[in-house]
Formats: C-alpha cells, structure tokens, sequence
C-alpha cells in the first residue's frame, strides 16, 4: 500500500497477532471452532429423536459466531484506532477509568475489545449498524438477515425452553410455513429436532457470512487507511490481511 504519510506511529515490540482477541484472527478462530463442532456432531451416534450433542453444537455456533462479530469489530479499532473518529460521531462511545486500568498497558492495541464490550452484537440488525457506523458496510444482506434470524429462532428455543415449542416460536415459524404437520405441533409438548444435517447446514451458511464479513472489513479498513492517508507499518499490514483473504501489494 503505498501511502507516504504518517498520522499512524509506528508500533513498537506489538506482534501483529496481538490486535486479535486470543492472539489468533477472527475468522480463522471461529472456521476452527466450526470445524470442532462438526467433528463433534459427527462423532454422535444418534440419528432419530433428540440429539442433544446436535442441539449443543447450534448453540455453539450462534455464540462463536456472535463473538466472531464482536472479535472483528474489536480488532478494526485496534488496528485503526483513527476509525472511531467516525464511530463517535453517530455512537455513544464510552470507557470507564475502571476499564481502562485493564488494558492500561497494551492501549495502542486493544482499545476495541473495550469498545466492543459496550455494544451487542445479537442480530442481524444490530452487527449491520455497528459495522455501517464503523466502516459504512453492512455485513447481512436482507436475505441473510432472515436467515439468520430463523437460526436464532431456533438457537434461542433451545437455550430459554429446553428445545419445547413455544405458541411465540410457532406464531413466528410455523404458521408461515403452512404445513399442516407443523402448524399442528403441540405447542409446550412436542420438541425441535435438531440433526446432524441442520447443524452442518447452519455452520455452511455462518461460514459463507463469515468468510464474506472478514473480506469486507479488511476491504474498507484498508479504503480508509488510504483516504485518510495514514501510514500503515508491517505488523498492521499483516493485522489487516488478518480480517479476511486480503493480500496487500508488497506483502
């Protein structure tokens, strides 16, 4: 990237890896912790009824997923602190004194993970307003949103109801459906079925928004890196390919 000026200091014994929540990148985390949940559920031996290794790995991907979100968000502001010059201006963007003896130390790196634990990230709607506010993109598209939305039905039925239909979940699900089977399911009787199946079919279409969010964040970081002409040193270079599959020239 061949920017000349330096309103970004260059940092001083960071690795680039330290912008990360762990210390690993966002979207690598969280493919590995899908892979882990796929090599679970397939290890179960159970194939009809309830599977309740299924119905933990879908709760396990919606809450990897939603960190996911929050880690990548984190770790823009960290590598970019500058970009909250545009954030404050449409959020309320406080840190308490109490909160900044935490990470007092490595403040040129993690200011996001501050940030970050002041917002929600449970929702289509609530991820594509933080990340429109932060770096004008919206990681869900309408379509995906719905999906998403329809995965955090079912993800919440199990978490708050033990998995029982709900007369809200069968409002919201299967009268829309209209299928006679379904709009007849006993309402806190019957249970969600969650196979094998669902959760590969949900962790394909959370690694597609991933994979996708990851691309579009390093993408406008680094349109924003070059209007405001700041200079990036090596070790946010790396941090920035980090994000997604960028490869920045001359790296």
């Amino acid at each position: 990237m061949d920017v000349e000026d330096t309103k970004t200091a260059k940092l001083s014994g960071v690795d680039w890896l330290q912008f990360f929540s762990g210390g690993v990148p966002s979207l690598d985390y969280f493919l590995m912790q899908v892979d882990d949940l796929r090599e679970l559920v397939d290890k179960s031996t159970v194939e009809t009824g309830i599977n309740v290794t299924a119905e933990l790995c879908m709760i396990g991907l919606a809450a990897y997923f939603e960190a996911f979100c929050k880690n990548e968000f984190a770790a823009v502001i960290n590598i970019v602190p500058e970009i909250l010059d545009r954030f404050a201006d449409k959020r309320d963007c406080r840190i308490t004194a109490k909160s900044l003896l935490h990470v007092l130390l490595e403040l040129d790196h993690s200011l996001g993970f501050l940030i970050s634990e002041e917002f929600e990230f449970g929702s289509a709607k609530a991820v594509n307003g933080l990340f429109q506010n932060l770096l004008n993109i919206t990681p869900f598209s309408k379509k995906e949103a719905t999906k998403y939305a329809e995965f955090l039905n079912d993800r919440n039925l199990l978490v708050h109801h033990g998995g029982i239909y709900t007369a809200k979940y069968k409002g919201q699900k299967f009268v829309k459906k209209h299928a006679r089977a379904e709009i007849y399911a006993g309402v806190y009787f019957d249970s969600l079925v969650i196979r094998k199946v669902d959760v590969h079919k949900w962790a394909d279409f959370l690694t597609r928004v991933a994979k996708k969010m990851g691309d579009a964040t390093g993408a406008a970081l680094l349109k924003f890196v070059a209007s405001e002409r700041l200079s990036c040193d090596p070790e946010r270079k790396k941090a920035i390919e980090g994000l997604g599959n960028l490869r920045l020239a001359g790296t």
